[in-house]
């Protein structure tokens, strides 16, 4: 190809009068330079609250022999640490809250991209007063996050999942679930509920006691395929991610 049959763009990427790149001649440090400046636009908007209980009895030991609280710190950095590795990792945006006797944002919304995996985020840490387990305050605050996020958000594919583990009986249970309803009948939002089972259990409660408690988390969830029930905090790293999937529809 001639030169007077080439012109030059402003990145020195050689263009034929035909409208085609002379691959002969490119410059390829400009285009590698043009591609970088590329981004991958987002598929979705997808926030995920997690919602962690910080009561006392989450500084008792798990089935690992460190303390709840730090086991579902290092199940939720898992889940974490796979959405920054997916190919739709700019997609999701995170929050996270404790709740005791009182509610602590422990980090307000951001992009999962932008997690630092070596801060805390195990909920004891957060928590002062945790001699009770009271979600009322923090609901509200979620709800809030959720209806400005979807707002922000409305000419997009945008959805919310909110992640609520507990183990153990709710203060005001009956205000709590009704908060959580309002939460479940906005738009694109989904409630997912864990009930972190505890090993001091038979010393405690009675059976029928566990039923119960079980049940009312259950209720939480916006269908039962969002709820577990379990011991084990890998079970908890996996019904965190089948969730997310669920929600956001994607492997």
């Amino acid at each position: 190809m001639s030169k007077d049959l080439q012109k030059t763009d402003k990145n020195d990427i050689n263009i034929s009068k035909s409208g085609k790149l002379d691959l002969l001649n490119i410059n390829t440090s400009a285009l590698t330079a043009s591609l970088n400046d590329l981004a991958i636009p987002r598929l979705f908007y997808q926030l995920v609250i997690f919602v962690l209980d910080g009561s006392g009895s989450m500084t008792y030991p798990g089935i690992s022999g460190n303390s709840k609280g730090e086991e579902v710190e290092n199940a939720v950095k898992k889940v974490i640490e796979r959405l920054i590795n997916s190919k739709n990792k700019n997609s999701f945006d995170i929050s996270f809250w404790a709740y005791a006797s009182e509610s602590v944002r422990i980090s307000s919304i951001s992009p999962v991209e932008s997690f630092n995996l070596n801060q805390s985020i195990n909920p004891c840490d957060f928590i002062q007063k945790y001699d009770g387990t009271n979600l009322i305050s923090t609901l509200v605050s979620v709800k809030k996050e959720c209806e400005d996020y979807l707002k922000l958000n409305k000419l997009k594919n945008a959805q919310a999942l909110v992640v609520i583990l507990s183990d153990g009986a709710l203060d005001e249970y009956e205000e709590s679930s009704k908060l959580c309803d309002s939460i479940k009948e906005l738009d694109n939002t989904s409630v997912s509920s864990i009930f972190y089972e505890s090993k001091t259990w038979q010393e405690n409660y009675q059976v029928q006691d566990i039923t119960i408690l079980k049940k009312d988390m259950e209720n939480l969830a916006s269908d039962s395929s969002l709820y577990t029930s379990t011991l084990d905090p890998e079970e908890i790293r996996k019904h965190m991610i089948k969730s997310i999937s669920t929600v956001s529809k994607i492997d």
